[in-house]
């Protein structure tokens, strides 16, 4: 599916102010962060898709304000954002991201947990900077708050997701809860956080939150297909979740099948490492057992709530189209 306009019209706002935050901080430290969003020296060469920032924008748009005023709040949620990917990166020995060498594949584990937790205090820092855009006190201190519950929930998930490495099998159930705060906690508080700038504290942003943790279910969902059955324009190593053993959906489905196949998947998961061979033979049997199909039809679940949910907090309008297309996006996108 073809990268919608929204996404792309805004991004020079969330890049320049990511900048902004970096420019006058000159040490090795920093540089380490502006490797990982995809800086060097100048130039710009592997930005993220901005995902959450652009949801922040336009909720705040749909809701009634000026998308301008929230850039440092959705700048907040970026850094955020990629504070876990460099630690994710860490935990999983991941080496490649967004076609690149991992912070700490290039500078050692110990200075990328330090790149991690800086870029986790800029994210406090950019939140604050809401105040220079003249958003109400009280409204930047309950995006202070979404942002901090948020990444409590973030690491809570990573936790599980973590610790499900370990196990045998993983319930449906089990899944949705880590990934629901893995990924939907952060997706929720991109959109509460512009609908907190846009018009304030309220029962329309709790409303956009709900509908936002669907949709951060279904984008996941849609990751985790794509780990398996993309083609690899992401960055991202194809296999890496099945080589890791991690419970993504895919892997969840084809272990709860009986029969042969199912059988021959939970073998080889009871092996301490997998072999590249034995992913790709993991890989094929999952698609043989239907979990793409699954995957599909679960994203598509979580896609349609999140979009009726949004529906109801938010009249119709240009901007909420935009919001929408968005939405679509994420549960369609193939990298």
């Amino acid at each position: 599916m073809e990268t919608p306009a929204s996404l792309v019209s805004i991004r020079s706002a969330i890049e320049e102010e990511l900048s902004a935050l970096l420019r006058d901080r000159s040490a090795p430290l920093y540089e380490m962060m502006r490797y990982h969003l995809g800086w060097e020296g100048n130039a710009l060469l592997a930005p993220g898709k901005y995902v959450r920032p652009v949801l922040c924008l336009l909720t705040c748009t749909t809701v009634g304000g000026d998308w301008r005023q929230a850039i440092p709040g959705a700048v907040a949620l970026e850094l955020l954002h990629n504070f876990s990917l460099v630690h994710d990166d860490i935990q999983d020995r991941s080496l490649t991201r967004r076609g690149r060498s991992t912070v700490w594949a290039l500078w050692g584990t110990s200075q990328a947990i330090n790149a991690g937790d800086g870029m986790y205090a800029l994210s406090r820092l950019a939140v604050l900077r809401l105040r220079e855009r003249v958003v109400a006190e009280e409204r930047v201190l309950r995006c202070a708050w979404i942002l901090d519950e948020a990444c409590l929930a973030l690491c809570e998930g990573q936790y599980m997701d973590i610790a499900f490495q370990a196990r045998e099998t993983v319930t449906f159930e089990e899944y949705e809860d880590m990934v629901g705060r893995k990924t939907g906690a952060l997706f929720g508080c991109s959109l509460e956080t512009g609908a907190v700038i846009g018009a304030g504290i309220g029962e329309t942003g709790v409303r956009l939150r709900a509908a936002g943790f669907q949709l951060g279910l279904a984008y996941q969902m849609r990751d985790d297909l794509l780990d398996l059955w993309g083609d690899g324009a992401t960055g991202k190593e194809i296999g890496a979740d099945v080589r890791e053993k991690k419970k993504s959906l895919p892997v969840v489905y084809g272990l709860s099948r009986d029969g042969p196949e199912g059988d021959r998947l939970r073998e080889i998961y009871r092996k301490p490492a997998l072999s590249p061979k034995e992913v790709e033979e993991s890989i094929a049997l999952l698609g043989r057992l239907g979990a793409r199909e699954f995957c599909i039809h679960s994203a598509e679940r979580h896609y349609r709530e999140g979009l009726r949910l949004l529906r109801d907090a938010v009249p119709e309008s240009r901007a909420r189209r935009e919001l929408e297309e968005t939405a679509a996006y994420l549960v369609q996108r193939d990298r």
